[in-house]
């Protein structure tokens, strides 16, 4: 049996298909966000949430974008829950430059031993590049990843 990936999706990734969809970027973002969702429901992916997502989800002001965003979180597999190490990596995370949710979801990721951490983020992503050994996951974007993970 192949190995299913594990993958940690932020709340960038689970709001893009409710983002402007004339926006080129944008719609081949989501279109990525909701081939990744089908196939955690198919079992091929393994979806990792935490309880600062939902936190994060809880504080959408929109209601009816807050239903949409927490209806995308049944399709993941295992809620990590914050604990005092993980508070302890997320400052560390802010430190070199990560802001309070990003800083959380990432030291969530890296408790859990995900795959790969997604985000639609480009912020995210060149601190990642600059920060690679100081942080224990891989960062891309949906895109970048799709095309890897299909091509190979």
């Amino acid at each position: 049996m192949p190995n299913i990936p594990t993958i940690y999706l932020d709340s960038c990734c689970l709001n893009r298909p409710f983002d402007d969809q004339t926006v080129d970027r944008i719609k081949i973002e989501s279109e990525a966000i909701i081939l990744i969702l089908k196939n955690a429901r198919n079992g091929k992916i393994k979806l990792i949430g935490s309880d600062v997502l939902l936190l994060e989800i809880s504080k959408t002001l929109d209601p009816v974008r807050k239903f949409k965003l927490s209806s995308l979180t049944k399709s993941i597999n295992k809620f990590v829950v914050s604990d005092t190490t993980i508070r302890n990596r997320a400052k560390m995370l802010s430190e070199i430059g990560f802001n309070g949710f990003d800083a959380y979801h990432i030291a969530c990721a890296e408790k859990e031993m995900v795959d790969l951490f997604l985000t639609t983020d480009d912020k995210i992503i060149k601190l990642f590049s600059r920060n690679q050994k100081t942080i224990r996951i891989s960062i891309k974007n949906p895109i970048q990843w799709m095309q890897e993970y299909y091509l190979k």
